[in-house]
């Protein structure tokens, strides 16, 4: 049996906040804190991808009760693009598994989607034994958990979590960036490659910082996180009796590095966390499907045109520094003759041999004379 890649535990702050109408014309009763979703974690072990939704508003009992009203429906979901392919699917997303509180009783779903707008039921439960709401959490949280077998392990897939809210006829929908599995990395790479600088001395580096996906080196965000080794501050700069680090510019990244005298030598790691702004892999290249007897746009479609696609993604990244030895006066006598040997070698040429020819000159003159 196969499995999908497995990845520890990833963070996604939600950038977005807005909802989107997907049917009716009014919002009232709706847009409520328990479908705003501030951040999602979620992890896998390659057969079950755990996540979890944490909202901007906890469940308490009030909330719970206001789930079970006559013409109420809360949903919270997954799309899926199984295959990091844009053609297939609805808009990228191959699956939508979630799971539904109506009446006050909780239902899952997973449904499978086409591009043509066509679906089809590939498994529910009905009456949720075990709860996805977690009422003793603030500020509140649920939990999905989506066996990856039921859609045959995919190897690389992408993730968009999102909530929705109706009553009677209207319904909204808040959707997060979509992510990429497995979870993608940032690199950094540096001008020069290795930094040395000597003690009491600074320089100022330029950096590039891109995703190992390839497609973005976007970078919006740059802040110097803490050390687990030392109570550094994450701030714009990095300030420590052997390090004076601060972020000149986050795009493209600069960085301003200073070593006191009194730095031991050695080298040095920067703890960094940077943001990069990256298109999503699934776009809007999607048909509308029309109503044939209606002559209506679906709303599902439509809806689909809403899906963000530009994601962000925060990682933590390291700058090394090497500190090295104050230059000698061998050292500053070897830079100043690299530097301005050739032309003081030069210059000294033309001087003795203008010197010598002026001697020359001279000799031959008194040699004229005596004679």
């Amino acid at each position: 049996m196969g499995t999908s890649p497995s990845f520890e535990l990833q963070e996604l702050i939600n950038e977005n906040h807005n909802w989107s109408q997907t049917y009716g014309n009014s919002e009232s009763h709706l847009r409520s804190n328990y479908t705003d979703i501030k951040a999602v974690d979620y992890i896998s072990d390659g057969k079950t991808l755990n996540a979890t939704f944490w909202l901007a508003s906890g469940l308490k009992n009030s909330s719970l009760a206001t789930f079970s009203q006559p013409f109420r429906k809360v949903s919270y979901g997954i799309l899926i693009d199984a295959d990091s392919n844009t053609k297939t699917g609805y808009n990228g997303a191959d699956y939508d598994f979630y799971v539904e509180s109506v009446g006050g009783k909780v239902s899952g779903y997973l449904y499978q989607l086409s591009s043509t707008g066509g679906y089809r039921l590939v498994g529910s439960k009905i009456n949720y034994t075990r709860p996805v709401a977690d009422t003793n959490v603030l500020p509140g949280s649920i939990n999905l958990s989506f066996d990856l077998g039921a859609i045959n392990y995919p190897s690389d897939y992408n993730l968009l979590f999102y909530t929705a809210e109706s009553y009677k006829s209207n319904e909204v929908r808040q959707f997060t960036s979509w992510v990429n599995i497995p979870p993608p990395s940032l690199q950094m790479t540096t001008s020069p490659s290795n930094i040395t600088i000597r003690q009491g001395e600074e320089q100022l580096v330029p950096a590039r910082i891109k995703s190992t996906t390839g497609f973005s080196n976007d970078v919006i965000n740059i802040t110097l996180a803490g050390n687990i080794n030392k109570n550094y501050e994450s701030e714009s700069g990095f300030n420590s009796s052997e390090l004076h680090v601060t972020v000149q510019r986050n795009q493209p990244p600069l960085f301003k590095i200073a070593i006191p005298s009194q730095t031991p030598l050695g080298i040095y790691t920067v703890p960094l966390v940077a943001t990069i702004r990256e298109p999503s892999i699934a776009t809007i290249t999607k048909p509308i499907s029309i109503n044939p007897r209606g002559g209506f746009i679906d709303p599902e479609f439509e809806l689909s045109k809403k899906y963000p696609t530009v994601g962000y993604i925060t990682k933590p990244i390291s700058l090394t520094v090497t500190v090295i030895a104050p230059k000698s006066i061998a050292d500053v006598f070897r830079d100043f003759w690299g530097t301005y040997g050739q032309f003081i070698g030069i210059f000294a040429g033309a001087f003795i041999g203008a010197f010598a020819k002026v001697i020359f000159d001279r000799s031959k003159k008194k040699h004229e004379y005596a004679e």
